[in-house]
C-alpha cells in the first residue's frame, strides 16, 4: 500500500469505525451478535457505505447536506405550537366570564 494512502480513510470518516465488542464469559453468539450489530450502526459503518456507494457529485451533496441539516433542526424545534392555541381558548372564556357583571332584573321577566 502506498504510504500516503494509509490514513487516507481516518481523514474522511467522520469517527473511527473500529468497533471493538468484548467477549464476556458464558455470553450467547446471539447476545454478542446483536451487540456487535448495534456498535457498527451506532458509529455509522452502513450509513457511510451506503452514500460511497456511487459517486456523489456537487449539487447532490449540497441537497443532501440541507435536507440532513434540516431534518437535525427539525428535532430542535419546540414542539409547543399546538399548546398555545389550547391555552388561548381557555383563558378567552376565563375573561369573558370576569369581564361579564350583568345583574339579571329581579322578579319575572315581561315576555
Amino acid at each position: 500500500m502506498y504510504p500516503s494512502l494509509v490514513n487516507s480513510n481516518i481523514l474522511f470518516f467522520r469517527s473511527a469505525y473500529n468497533v471493538q465488542v468484548i467477549v464476556d464469559d458464558n455470553e450467547p453468539e446471539e447476545r454478542l451478535l446483536n451487540r456487535f450489530r448495534r456498535e457498527v450502526m451506532k458509529a455509522g459503518v452502513i450509513q457511510e457505505c451506503k452514500t460511497r456507494r456511487f459517486f456523489e457529485n456537487k449539487p447532490d451533496k449540497k441537497k443532501r447536506k440541507s435536507r440532513e441539516a434540516a431534518k437535525r433542526n427539525r428535532r430542535r424545534r419546540p414542539q409547543a405550537r399546538t399548546a398555545p392555541q389550547a391555552n388561548t381558548e381557555g383563558s378567552n372564556s376565563k375573561k369573558d366570564e370576569e369581564e361579564d357583571n350583568w345583574e339579571l332584573p329581579e322578579g319575572d321577566l315581561p315576555f
